[in-house]
């Protein structure tokens, strides 16, 4: 199979995966939003954003695992070694989390004194939400081995089915509570867990079931996954503590806000999909000593990315009130568009970098960045809890937009700064067309000149065509570039 193939194929996989993740989100939220009170729904949200604070670990190894994995592809003894290292790290961490959840639990809801007005038990629906993430991380190695042989449509078939089956099976109990909605996910969640076990013990029956440690090897894994936990978390300050500002601050927004979070995520992880599978062939160029080739896959990426952005932002504005409409229900929709519209803009156009960052990690050197979506991460937070507070839950994507075209103006000097083809486009995907997309957004969102919207409208019309005709054009130059690998 030539190399674009392969990546069309995992990069499809990785979609269905995040489909599968959909069906939870998209379909069941605004079910749950309608059958559950505002604060149990609220409640739900939090927790379900604890979980995720606990998932950065198992994302983490599962890019690590599958990182060392095809890097020892044609070595079997090696890479058994890679997952049996990678089972005590998360096996550790596994244990550490379980703790904090368990601490966490006794002291979690007192942050939000409105969920007394429930008669849920709030302390048992977070433990069994944030331990069912736990237990990902621990099974997190044998996901990342299928990335690491590229077969990511194994993970995707399980994961679809058994989402498909927690999807069904919240809606057939939603009647019965929140409680039994949180024991039918744990118990469905470890289910599925357990086949990603299975399906590797099959695909290496020969292989021993025995973990020795290996000091060296360990380390070696460990320092990688470090620096990607560094990345996640700064990630996660950014993306997702935004559900307990709203929570602490504008409590009364928190289940509007949380159901839009779920729709943006879910734009924000079809976009990350598409190109995380590209790690395989960078990986391929790099071993080969082809950087000057890494680099110009990202550059290309990198344009396609902004102005796909630019291009779904532009459409998003039209067809947003509709499609909550249909998803929530016009009343909703009403009051809900425009700060969709706002902070599906802020997350994508964060995402244009992401390319940047898998480069990086194929080369080993996310470290040498961590500190950049820290500081981000850390600006964000502030502006968020500030704006929050004086414009509610639409104060997040201010804060977004702001934090992060400044950190993608420092990516663009220090991408530039360290490659060797010194190209002046990486300022136009990183820069210009980030400002085009929020700058034309806030004038429609702040003006209400028709005039003004018309011209905006024309001007965003001519740049989408001329975007579109790019985007064709740089595809089939990545194709001609991934065939040689």
């Amino acid at each position: 199979m030539s190399g674009f193939k392969r990546l069309v194929k995992n990069s499809l996989s990785n979609i269905i995966n995040g489909f599968s993740n959909v069906i939870l989100g998209v379909v069941i939220s605004p079910v749950l939003l309608h059958n559950l009170s505002r604060v149990d729904f609220s409640i739900w949200s939090l927790t379900l954003q604890v979980g995720v604070l606990v998932g950065i670990i198992g994302i983490g190894v599962q890019v690590t695992v599958g990182r060392f994995v095809a890097l020892y592809l044609n070595d079997l003894k090696q890479r058994h070694k890679v997952l049996q290292q990678s089972l005590l790290l998360s096996l550790l961490f596994g244990v550490v989390c379980l703790c904090g959840v368990l601490f966490l639990a006794h002291y979690f809801f007192s942050f939000f004194p409105e969920v007394a007005q429930t008669k849920v038990d709030a302390k048992i629906v977070f433990i069994l939400i944030s331990t069912s993430f736990v237990i990902n991380n621990i099974f997190a190695p044998y996901v990342g081995y299928f990335i690491g042989i590229e077969r990511n449509d194994v993970t995707a078939r399980v994961n679809i089915v058994f989402k498909v089956l927690l999807g069904g099976s919240i809606l057939a109990l939603i009647d019965y509570g929140l409680e039994v909605i949180a024991w039918v996910y744990f118990a469905i969640n470890c289910a599925n867990q357990l086949a990603f076990y299975f399906l590797y013990k099959i695909k290496n029956q020969a292989e021993k079931t025995n973990i020795h440690f290996d000091y060296s090897l360990f380390k070696t894994i460990l320092l990688f996954f470090s620096g990607l936990l560094v990345w996640n978390i700064a990630q996660f300050l950014i993306s997702g503590i935004g559900t307990f500002t709203v929570g602490r601050f504008a409590f009364s927004e928190l289940a509007g806000f949380a159901v839009l979070m779920t729709l943006v995520n879910t734009g924000v992880g079809i976009l990350g999909a598409m190109v995380n599978p590209i790690i395989q062939p960078m990986l391929r160029m790099h071993n080969q000593g082809k950087n000057h080739h890494v680099e110009m896959l990202v550059n290309k990426l990198t344009l396609i990315f902004a102005m796909i952005v630019f291009i779904g932002v532009f459409i998003a504005w039209f067809i947003s009130i509709h499609i909550l409409g249909v998803w929530l229900g016009y009343k909703e929709a009403a009051s809900l568009h425009i700060m969709f519209s706002l902070l599906l803009a802020s997350y994508l156009i964060r995402m244009i970098a992401a390319p940047y960052g898998l480069m990086l990690v194929a080369y080993g050197r996310q470290l040498s960045i961590a500190y950049l979506p820290v500081i981000e991460g850390i600006i964000n937070f502030a502006l968020s809890i500030f704006f929050v507070r004086i414009y509610g839950a639409i104060g997040i994507a201010y804060a977004t937009f702001i934090s992060g075209v400044l950190i993608m103006a420092v990516y663009a000097c220090k991408y530039r700064a360290e490659a060797q083809s010194k190209s002046n486009s990486v300022f136009v995907a990183f820069i210009l067309i980030p400002l085009m997309t929020a700058v034309a957004l806030v004038s429609l969102v702040m003006s209400q000149s028709l005039v003004l919207h018309k011209t905006i409208y024309a001007i965003q019309t001519l740049c989408v065509v001329i975007f579109a005709v790019f985007i064709i054009k740089q595809m089939i130059s990545i194709k001609s570039l991934l065939n040689e690998y």
